[in-house]
């Protein structure tokens, strides 16, 4: 199977899911507060999505998420990095999202978590490590955290969000 076909047979697999799951419009114009249902359902849906794709626990993309951008699609950071997941444009556009498309719940998650995976796999499902590039950049398995910047803080974080979320994982935790 070539790579344009599996990206393809990823993307209907995705679209299949959302549309089967009854996932409400996307919300690319503007995000609707944190404590709007549909809102909440809509990033449910998109995490659980992607899940097949990418067998990424659906608590670390949480956490993830809460410590990047507090579950608000339309964040973006000093330094240029957008949405849930808040994913760099160039990077977005590595992972097949369109800068246009970052501030799409569905897809701002399903980039995200497509990083994650490629991540987890590099670092031999090392979260550390994974979380490390994920926020800055790649570093050798097991390497000590980087001392300096945001990452200790961010790595605390999304760990202690992880620890919070794990509950509400099925069985089988990281893969």
């Amino acid at each position: 199977m070539t790579r344009a076909l599996r990206r393809r047979t990823r993307r209907a697999a995705l679209s299949l899911a959302l549309a089967t799951a009854g996932a409400a419009p996307s919300r690319a114009a503007a995000g609707p507060p944190r404590s709007d249902a549909r809102y909440d359902r809509e990033i449910a849906v998109a995490i659980s999505a992607a899940r097949p794709i990418y067998p990424v626990p659906r608590s670390l993309v949480m956490a993830v998420i809460r410590a990047e951008s507090g579950f608000d699609a339309e964040a973006v950071s000093p330094a240029g990095a957008v949405g849930l997941m808040q994913l760099m444009p160039a990077t977005a556009r590595r992972l097949g999202i369109r800068p246009d498309e970052l501030r799409d719940p569905a897809r701002n998650v399903l980039g995200g978590v497509r990083l994650l995976a490629v991540l987890l796999r590099r670092y031999r499902g090392d979260v550390v490590s994974a979380l490390v590039a994920y926020n800055s950049r790649p570093r050798p398995r097991l390497a000590p955290i980087p001392r300096n910047g945001e990452t200790p803080a961010y790595v605390r974080a999304v760990l202690a969000n992880l620890r919070r979320y794990a509950s509400s994982d099925p069985p089988g935790g990281v893969r």
